[in-house]
This record gives C-alpha cells, sequence and structure tokens, in this order.
C-alpha cells in the first residue's frame, strides 16, 4: 500500500509530492506487523520511537528495527535517504 491513508499519520508521512527526496525516508512495513503491506515515504528527523508506533497499531507485537539493513536503537532519528524495516522478535525454544 503506497501513500497511508489514514488522517492520524499525516504528520509523519511525506506531505508535499514535491518535497526533496533527500529529506525523506523510505518506511516498508508487512505482515504480522500491520494488515496490510504498508510502502511509503516520511520524513526523517523524527525518532524511531515516535513514527513506527503510529504504523504498527497491532497490540503486543514485539519488533526489531533494520536500518539499511542494520539493527537499530529506537530513540535514533529517522535520517535522509534511509530504509526502514521492522522484523518481529520470534521467542522459543
Amino acid at each position: 500500500m503506497i501513500g497511508h491513508k489514514h488522517p492520524s499519520l499525516r504528520k509523519f508521512m511525506r506531505s508535499d509530492k514535491n518535497k526533496n527526496d533527500s529529506e525523506l525516508a523510505h518506511l516498508v512495513l508487512d505482515k504480522p506487523l500491520v494488515d496490510k503491506k504498508i510502502d511509503t515515504f516520511i520524513t526523517a528527523g523524527q525518532k524511531y520511537c515516535e513514527v513506527l508506533p503510529q504504523f504498527i497499531t497491532k497490540p503486543g507485537v514485539a519488533y526489531v528495527v533494520l536500518v539499511n539493513g542494520v539493527v537499530v536503537d529506537m530513540d535514533q532519528e529517522v535520517q535522509p535517504g534511509d530504509e526502514i524495516r521492522c522484523v518481529p522478535q520470534i521467542i522459543g525454544g
């Protein structure tokens, strides 16, 4: 789903189609973290812990944030050009 349309997410997402792409990061989320795949762009400069819970709305889901394929701390800021993906944590033995 490109350009997720939920009204409360507008402040986190690309609001101006002409906005400089160098200020954006690519966010891709898929099941089981969301009901439908999300493939969108978000504005850089926000912390992951502020942005991601607005998209990942399934209660109790634990996940790890990968930026450009590397695990990052949720308190870090989104950087322009980043590719952000989240993977669910799997526990078992």
